[in-house]
């Protein structure tokens, strides 16, 4: 009740989102043709939180409609999708207007001078603004195929991307000089991350290479195993990032964790810090969350199935 009168105040008798009625007294009442009940906007098998921020009030009928489908369904006739909004779901009802197309970035001749000038006069202006950064460390543990380093390029494609390998010298002396693997570092970097909703969009990214490191290459045997570091840096002008190192591990020897870690501020910023605690003195938090029904399926052709 304490989410009903929350969203509903005194109000005993409301419309849910898709436009039928519900009343206060008939919680979880099949019999009735008011009963309602709660729901996740954003499904927990796609990893929504047990928060208010991710619960609605809603029939019965149309909680049964919703189910764990994402992002689009239809309720009570109407079609309905699931959007991120800075840093939380909400359901919004689907129209017929073709989505706006983000601005496309403004293209300079710099063959002309005065454009040339404008343009940098433009990036005067913001040189002492605080900067968020962020930067993702991919390390897998004896790669025996280069597609899976090609895949997480693939993934991060809105990113700076960067590579370091060396030799598994542990495969080659305890497997013989034909076995082949090496230790594969890829950094991904975004130097401009000015909202909560960015830090979010690349949380999710991680979470998604998590899932498929986890659930299929791993099982596939493509590596041996692989750790991925997600930090957010404040920088209170451009000019103290510069030889700032961003480095958080060195490649792995042997044994790797198979999980995901992420540092405070992407705690602070994401609903990463409402799932998980940060121990003390410790830089990172484990973060090891999947998309489940993504999770379930790569298992499932990684075996065959």
């Amino acid at each position: 009740m304490r989410l009903w009168n929350k969203s509903f105040g005194k109000e005993t008798k409301v419309k849910d989102f898709a436009g039928r009625i519900i009343a206060k007294g008939a919680y979880n009442d099949r019999n009735s043709d008011c009963g309602w009940n709660v729901d996740h906007i954003l499904p927990q098998s796609r990893g929504g939180a047990t928060a208010d921020h991710n619960l609605v009030c809603c029939h019965i009928l149309t909680n049964d409609e919703k189910a764990d489908k994402f992002p689009c369904f239809n309720a009570n006739g109407v079609s309905f999708e699931i959007i991120k909004v800075q840093n939380h779901y909400e359901i919004r009802q689907k129209t017929n207007e073709p989505k706006k197309q983000k601005d496309a970035p403004e293209t300079v001749d710099f063959f002309d001078s005065a454009a040339g000038i404008r343009l940098f006069k433009k990036l005067k202006g913001i040189q002492n603004k605080k900067r968020f950064v962020g930067s993702v460390f991919v390390l897998l543990n004896n790669v025996t195929n280069t597609a899976v380093v090609d895949f997480i390029e693939e993934l991060f494609g809105d990113e700076n991307i960067s590579f370091g390998a060396k030799t598994n010298y542990t495969v080659f002396y305890t497997m013989g000089s034909g076995a082949r693997g090496q230790n594969v570092q890829v950094k991904a970097s975004n130097y401009n991350m000015p909202k909560k909703e960015n830090i979010n969009e690349l949380l999710d990214k991680c979470v998604l290479l998590n899932t498929y490191l986890s659930s299929y290459f791993l099982e596939c045997g493509y590596i041996n195993g692989f750790e991925i570091y997600y930090r957010i840096d404040c920088f209170e002008d451009k000019s103290k990032m510069y030889g700032y190192s961003f480095e958080p591990v060195n490649y792995p020897d042997s044994q790797t964790k198979n999980t995901m870690f992420v540092n405070e501020l992407v705690l602070i910023n994401t609903d990463a810090g409402e799932k998980v605690e940060k121990p003390p003195y410790s830089e990172y938090t484990e973060y090891n969350y999947v998309f489940t029904n993504l999770s379930k399926n790569l298992k499932k052709e990684a075996n065959g199935k």
